[in-house]
């Protein structure tokens, strides 16, 4: 009984080593939901990001109705290029291997989308590459000097509306580490062993079950 035991917190101690080693010295994702509405047929509404809740804002976004643009505080930028904010999907890399030149700050902010009504026969005329589509948008942002890779979620479902719903955010919180859009708080690698735990105790209880 008492070395099935000893076997089995060995065993789990092993296995947290592998856990902490590659990412507990490192950092870890942290991650935030948000559901914050970006939609207005009025005045224009606001949404001040903070990604560490350190009371100093990263990003502000702002709608008007017409359009739906960011604008990253201070050094932070945000992954663009000639039409906007870039539209990532689940899976991309937000690091040091974008090119230098698609993080940009934006005099006036950022593009996300907007949307016109003209006269016939042009209709409905929207840019941007939040239209019709649920992405992710990358940031570079400081902690105290120190540079930090995070993603945005933005939905929009609709062709026509400009604005959109901020879904959720996350960053790596190891300074000059990448993220992936999408990436949330466990790392796959601790999902992996965790779930390595699981197997290797049921196994043990169903040979000690039949013992």
């Amino acid at each position: 009984m008492s070395a099935m035991k000893s076997l089995q917190a060995a065993i789990v101690l092993g296995i947290c080593g592998m856990i902490c080693a590659p990412r507990a010295c490192e950092g870890f994702i942290s991650y935030t939901w948000a559901d914050r509405g970006m939609y207005t047929a009025g005045e224009p509404i606001g949404y001040d990001l903070d990604f560490n809740a350190d009371s100093m804002i990263d990003l502000i976004f702002t709608s008007t109705g017409m359009w739906f643009s960011v604008d990253p505080q201070g050094d932070n930028q945000a992954w663009a290029g000639g039409n906007g904010v870039r539209a990532l999907s689940e899976g991309y890399e937000i690091g040091p291997s974008v090119d230098p030149a698609e993080w940009q700050h934006g005099t006036f902010g950022l593009l996300l989308n907007s949307c016109a009504v003209l006269p016939p026969p042009d209709g409905v005329i929207c840019n941007g590459e939040f239209i019709q589509t649920t992405a992710y948008m990358g940031v570079m942002f400081d902690i105290q000097d120190a540079v930090h890779y995070g993603w945005v979620r933005i939905s929009n479902p609709f062709y026509g509306a400009s604005g959109g719903v901020i879904m959720d955010f996350a960053y790596e919180t190891e300074p000059g580490v990448g993220i992936l859009a999408g990436a949330g708080m466990i790392p796959e690698p601790a999902t992996s062993a965790l779930l390595s735990v699981g197997g290797l105790l049921l196994a043990l209880r169903h040979r000690r079950r039949h013992s």
